[in-house]
């Protein structure tokens, strides 16, 4: 299930960001500021199924209503079951702007393959975004979904 995600959840969410991005998670205070930022727009992917009375988060997803993607992240140990796809689709269906765009390191092939898979294009570059590291931009419209990047 796609929920908003609520203050009480931002623990788990800091566990599932440090281990989604070591080198650089987002700290407490970015993740209250994306809450109120984007209340509407951060979502947590739960399940229940392991004890009905107490779910548990798997993933997360922050965008704008502009479209754009600021983070997603699905814990390491439930990655390749659709988590995340589910999670992106969801935002891409229920979008105002009706397009999409992220940064993703240059150096992770598995986030730009997730990407494409999703109907993205390589949008461009941005310069030592991570620092030391390029970013790419890519980029979604929907009648741009059929085309690989």
């Amino acid at each position: 299930m796609i929920r908003p995600i609520a203050l009480t959840d931002l623990e788990r969410l800091l566990e599932i960001e440090e281990q989604s991005f070591p080198k650089s998670p987002y700290s407490l205070t970015t993740f209250v500021h994306f809450f109120w930022l984007y209340p509407e727009t951060f979502w947590a992917y739960v399940d229940q199924s392991a004890d009905q009375r107490k779910e548990q988060i798997f993933a997360y997803l922050i965008f704008s209503r502009e479209g754009h993607l600021i983070s997603l992240a699905v814990h390491p140990n439930y990655r390749r079951r659709g988590i995340g796809e589910s999670l992106l689709r969801k935002a891409m269906e229920t979008l105002p702007a009706k397009r999409m765009r992220a940064e993703v390191r240059r150096s992770n092939r598995v986030a730009r393959a997730f990407y494409q898979k999703l109907g993205f294009q390589l949008g461009g570059v941005l310069l030592n975004y991570y620092g030391n590291e390029d970013a790419l931009i890519v980029h979604w419209t929907p009648a741009s979904s059929h085309h690989p990047c």
